[in-house]
């Protein structure tokens, strides 16, 4: 990543520009100012993000940076690579300027202070998955879940197979609102998903606990 220039206090890295989007749609909604959303195209550059992110002249103003990555295949692995990341970067930046950035123990957890650092796994609470699958649950058992069901298994009957079912599922949903997209992240922005829903109680906590102020 090449970051955009630091011009907020809470720096928020995603993985792409359906995270940016999704998130960018959040933190309006929640009326959260001074978070400013970085993409670092793909959870592979994490470390290089982070240490061009530490090393900008501005990031001495910086008091906040949340990281956010999907847990895909295991929440806990995703969480060890986060921190993995944050480890090497350290050891980069020690070298370079004798900077170093906090680890947390925890997902969810903030950690360290000037500035804090704290890790968000999605779909959240250690599950599985993406955001796409948290995106799912916003619709769980409804009448348009049960139609969208019927129509994979239809899919299936047919000798198609659904890959990635939880990304399948968030676009067959969209199929069914007001002027449709497939993006996840544009839809955010054009109001298709209930942002108020239970299902987003972790990431408006997480995103919340970005403004609180760190215990030195």
């Amino acid at each position: 990543m090449a970051p955009e220039r630091i011009e907020q206090e809470i720096q928020l890295l995603v993985e792409g520009n359906d995270e940016r989007n999704f998130f960018g749609a959040f933190i309006e909604h929640l009326k959260l100012w001074r978070v400013q959303i970085q993409v670092i195209d793909g959870k592979d550059r994490l470390r290089e993000s982070l240490v061009t992110l530490a090393e900008a002249t501005d990031f001495r103003d910086v008091r906040s940076v949340g990281v956010v990555r999907d847990a895909d295949t295991s929440a806990e692995r995703a969480f060890q690579s986060v921190r993995t990341a944050l480890r090497n970067a350290n050891e980069i930046l020690q070298k370079s300027s004798g900077a170093e950035l906090p680890v947390p123990d925890r997902p969810e957890e903030r950690a360290g202070y000037g500035p804090s650092m704290s890790v968000l796994i999605l779909p959240g609470g250690g599950g599985d998955g993406m955001l796409e699958t948290l995106l799912c649950k916003t619709f769980d058992a409804t009448d348009v879940d049960r139609c969208i069901d019927r129509f994979f298994r239809c899919a299936e009957a047919s000798g198609s197979r659904i890959h990635r079912p939880d990304k399948a599922r968030a676009r067959a949903y969209l199929a069914t609102t007001r002027d449709p997209h497939v993006s996840v992240g544009v839809a955010a922005q054009k109001k298709h998903w209930n942002l108020d829903h239970e299902a987003f109680d972790g990431v408006r906590r997480f995103l919340k606990s970005l403004k609180d102020n760190p215990t030195a």
